[in-house]
């Protein structure tokens, strides 16, 4: 050939190899090769010549000319390559994000309509990647220029398939969230936010071995070096584990959910998120207290969420000029005030006169409800109180409040007595009264539904 001949040597070892100058000048002689027209007479088989030498055996000799670094049609191959890939990315992309605007527009769950047109943009990059390496491989470059292109595109091809695995991810989590929406079961609103966070965690990994693999780094030497500080590593990230072991240990005891209303060293407020690292609470003054999940495997946690009841426990002070019989009405109305509304636990409720003290008779009230949630209990409570003070007001019994009273002792026959009911009538005086009070309050029989807020 022009450029050289080739040739094989001996080595030492007995091998028959390709010499050092024939290598050097192999891009030559394929150049050379690849202009090379067939021998007349010949007739070679197609399927033996790589794809390459033959498309450029059918480029015409005024565009092999070099005016700079590349052949002229080689300048004019990558220009095309670019401008096809370009046209193939925007097509891509204008179809599927149509494609996505129509799907999001008949979909009825909010979070799939928060999901933006262009979540399927990495799909046109790959393609356009998916051209740009077939240009290049048809064009035939030089080993230099192939090699800076090469890696230039599988960058590109490995950022986008990252990219798009990324956007699948984001899918994933809207399905999970829409599921989770659809069950009663709280373990899962909990799940939902760490699955998607997980998720791109491999990812951001296995596509950073991807895209050193396609850069042609060792990985092998590169997950040695990650082994060897490993050790250092788990040092510095001490913290990280221990609230990873937080957040797993507060997913698989179930301590609470989100949404549940809890008590840990002095933060109450109701759980909104549960994270890797911490677990978001919003407190009663509407702000935000961030409690790294370590904490939960040590402190203590009073879930108030998983209440059964809700506790009333009370005292009512009565006056002492309160007759015995008024007190018995009073006692007996209260309790069925507790069995007449709705809300109230029925079998276990404690309405008694409980202690004589300084300035007052004092009736124990120990009663619960049974309600869903805070604001429910709020309005049963309110009910239940106006109620005990409509029925003192129907019984004439008076609250007291702290005083001293000066008796002066009166003369034998001079005092007034009162007829005093039986403790029967007492009673059944109490209870009718309570009972018409809660129909014109409440209504007998009648559960009222939980609040809700429009």
């Amino acid at each position: 050939y022009e450029h050289g001949d080739i040739r094989i040597a001996r080595t030492e070892s007995g091998a028959w190899l390709f010499d050092q100058n024939t290598i050097s000048q192999l891009p030559a002689i394929m150049d050379e090769v690849a202009e090379t027209q067939r021998v007349d007479g010949k007739q070679a088989e197609s399927s033996k010549i790589p794809w390459h030498i033959r498309f450029r055996q059918q480029i015409p000799a005024s565009f092999k000319a070099t005016t700079f670094l590349l052949p002229n049609w080689q300048w004019l191959g990558l220009l095309f390559t670019i401008m096809l890939g370009v046209v193939a990315d925007k097509l891509l992309s204008f179809f599927l994000r149509s494609g996505v605007r129509r799907w999001r527009n008949r979909t009825k769950h909010p979070e799939f309509k928060e999901i933006s047109e262009d979540i399927l943009r990495p799909l046109g990059l790959m393609a356009m990647a998916l051209i740009w390496w077939s240009g290049i491989n048809l064009m035939g470059l030089s080993e230099n220029v192939m090699l800076i292109l090469l890696v230039a595109v599988k960058f590109l091809a490995s950022i986008s398939g990252v990219w798009a695995a990324y956007r699948l991810v984001d899918l994933v989590s809207a399905f999970l969230h829409k599921r989770a929406q659809m069950t009663e079961n709280k373990l899962d609103d909990a799940l939902v936010p760490l699955i998607p966070r997980t998720l791109k965690i491999f990812v951001t990994v296995i596509g950073f071995v991807f895209i050193a693999d396609n850069l042609n780094v060792d990985i092998s030497s590169l997950l040695a070096g990650l082994g060897l500080g490993g050790l250092a590593f788990a040092l510095a990230a001490k913290d990280m584990v221990q609230n990873l072991f937080g957040s797993v240990t507060v997913l698989m005891d179930r301590t609470f959910s989100v949404g549940d209303w809890i008590v840990v060293d002095g933060v109450e407020g109701s759980v909104e998120r549960i994270g890797f690292r911490s677990t978001r609470i919003r407190t009663f003054y509407n702000s935000v207290v961030t409690v790294p999940n370590s904490k939960f495997i040590t402190a203590t946690v009073d879930n108030m969420g998983e209440r059964r009841y809700r506790r009333l426990s009370c005292k009512l002070s009565l006056t002492y000029d309160t007759p015995p019989d008024r007190i018995e009405a009073f006692c007996e109305g209260v309790r069925e005030l507790v069995r007449q509304h709705p809300y109230m636990r029925k079998d276990y409720y404690q309405v008694y006169l409980n202690e004589f003290a300084a300035s007052s008779l004092d009736v124990l009230l120990y009663v619960f409800w049974e309600t869903p949630e805070w604001n429910t209990e709020l309005r049963e409570r309110h009910r239940f109180m106006l109620d005990i003070l409509r029925l003192a007001q129907g019984l004439g019994v008076e609250f007291a409040f702290p005083t001293q009273t000066l008796y002066m002792k009166q003369e034998e026959g001079d005092g007034s007595g009162s007829d005093e009911m039986s403790q029967s009538k007492a009673q059944q005086l109490g209870q009718s009264l309570a009972q018409q009070i809660v129909a014109d309050t409440t209504g007998t029989g009648v559960k009222p539904p939980p609040v809700t807020f429009p």
